[in-house]
């Protein structure tokens, strides 16, 4: 009989199911006795969650508080965030990389561009679920997951490169046979995600425990993708029907929406569960925004580093009630008062720490679980595909409002159509800094680029000499070294 061994995680549970921790033994496994068992299923999805986790040291962890991590990069390449430590931050926030980079940052794009062998791992899940002999209602379940998973992974590599290569069933068969595999078309890898996610929507449950698949995730993620498609019909309805499943709601502080102490909260669609016990769950967010001065709970460490730059900071009202998470000074626990005229890390921005304290961070790491996808994203998502679609409306002023009442702001009206988009993109900004959704707001509304050009002129009139964008930079490039190992199958984006 042939045997493969399966390692299973103990703390896969953990990464995007709950805060309790479960034991498994290491085991050998036949194929053909597994997966028989409901809890054989949840092995083999809880698996799969464990490249979405937050692990510091790099490797395969999308959510990593490090450069290359996904919210972080995403956010680096704007205006929002920036780090004082200069490095790959400056090539980040100024959009300073080619094809042929030699800097560090050519190798977080092999490390992500690495996650499209995930669609064929997750595909083969689903497939062994679908073929096992466990109860039909968790075959169900659990299929379910892992199509929304896959759908979760194929939106982070859309979002980073385009389409990717996904091998067929037919490929997955005969793994012997090798294939160049190239990269979907645009309408081929519409169709994979649209059923996946299509797959999750009917059958994932409205609720579930924080970090586990839901109806409104895969919801949500399917908008995502619409919105970066440009298909503002389909993701107005799809934001009217997360509207209705009456499971979500803005939580009245903002501050609250990230305390460890409120975690699961109802504006809270999809996060990744986080404790400070394990370095390869932790959130280090915090650790990286902290200065080491800086008093803030017991055992807490601060690496001082990242930033939101002062020109963004100056975009905010300052009745603005989401600045109580962005810190302008400090005073050390000697009595030194600190500021931007005696801090090096504050001569560069403001401290972004909306992520809030957890009594028990020991060093860096802290329990507070990352926030990734929520409501308000929602309500103005809606606002916008609703002005894109008709034109501003009552409704389209009245979900802007929502989230602006709650920051303590005046209602906007009479604004016309493009004035009031105008206003949305700002609004996604002062909402939304630090949880990584700024890149791709600034391409859907062609600012990325532009943006950067006047980052990029602003140095260079102050001595560097960086080099000026354009929009190929809305994606970034393939590694070559996957190129070449297709036999060019697998193609370069335009412009590199």
């Amino acid at each position: 009989m042939k045997k493969y061994s399966f390692i299973v995680f103990a703390l896969c549970s953990i990464l995007l199911a709950s805060c309790e921790l479960y034991r498994e033994d290491y085991t050998e496994i036949s194929q053909e006795s597994f997966p028989k068992t409901e809890n054989d299923l949840k092995l083999m999805v809880n698996a799969l969650m464990y490249e979405f986790g937050t692990g510091y040291w790099e490797g395969q962890s999308i959510f990593s508080a490090g450069y290359n991590g996904y919210q972080v990069m995403s956010d680096m390449t704007s205006d929002v965030l920036w780090s004082c430590w200069g490095w790959e931050s400056d090539v980040e926030y100024y959009q300073q990389w080619k094809d042929n980079s030699t800097s560090s940052i050519s190798g977080y794009f092999d490390q992500a561009f690495a996650h499209y062998q995930f669609l064929s791992k997750a595909r083969n899940v689903i497939r062994r679920i679908n073929a096992s002999k466990a109860p039909e209602d968790a075959k169900i379940h659990y299929a379910a997951e892992a199509h929304a998973l896959r759908g979760w992974m194929s939106l982070y590599l859309y979002d980073n490169f385009g389409p990717v290569p996904v091998a067929t069933d037919a490929q997955l068969d005969d793994p012997m046979t090798f294939n160049y595999i190239g990269r979907l078309t645009e309408t081929q890898y519409d169709s994979v995600m649209t059923e996946d996610l299509t797959y999750a929507i009917n059958y994932l449950p409205e609720t579930a425990p924080r970090g586990r698949m839901t109806k409104g995730i895969a919801m949500t993620l399917l908008l995502k993708f619409r919105m970066m498609q440009g298909r503002f019909k389909d993701a107005e309805q799809l934001c009217r029907d997360i509207i209705a499943l009456g499971v979500y709601s803005l939580e009245p502080d903002y501050t609250r929406i990230f305390a460890i102490d409120n975690a699961g909260n109802s504006e809270i669609i999809l996060c990744v569960p986080c404790n400070s016990s394990a370095s390869w769950t932790a959130n280090y967010m915090i650790a990286e925004v902290l200065p080491a001065d800086m008093p803030w709970t017991e055992k807490s460490l601060g690496w001082g580093g990242y930033v939101m730059p002062w020109d963004f900071y100056n975009t905010f009202s300052s009745a603005d009630k989401r600045l109580a998470c962005v810190y302008t000074d400090y005073t050390t626990a000697t009595g030194k008062y600190v500021d931007k005229t005696s801090s090096q890390q504050l001569k560069y921005g403001a401290l972004p720490l909306k992520y809030g304290k957890d009594p028990d961070m020991t060093g860096s790491q802290a329990g507070n679980d990352l926030v990734v996808y929520r409501y308000s994203d929602i309500l103005l998502s809606l606002a916008e595909c609703i002005t894109r679609n008709k034109g501003v409306n009552a409704e389209a002023e009245e979900l802007l409002n929502q989230v602006r009442r709650r920051a303590g702001l005046g209602n906007i009206t009479g604004y016309n159509s493009s004035d009031f988009l105008d206003a949305i993109l700002a609004e996604r900004g002062h909402e939304f800094f630090f949880e990584g959704l700024r890149r791709q707001d600034l391409i859907r509304f062609g600012k990325y680029v532009d943006y950067a050009n006047n980052r990029i002129k602003a140095a260079n009139a102050a001595g560097s000499s960086y080099y000026l964008v354009d929009k190929s930079h809305n994606r970034y490039p393939i590694p070559q070294q996957y190129i070449d190992e297709s036999k060019s199958a697998i193609t370069q984006n335009p412009g590199y």
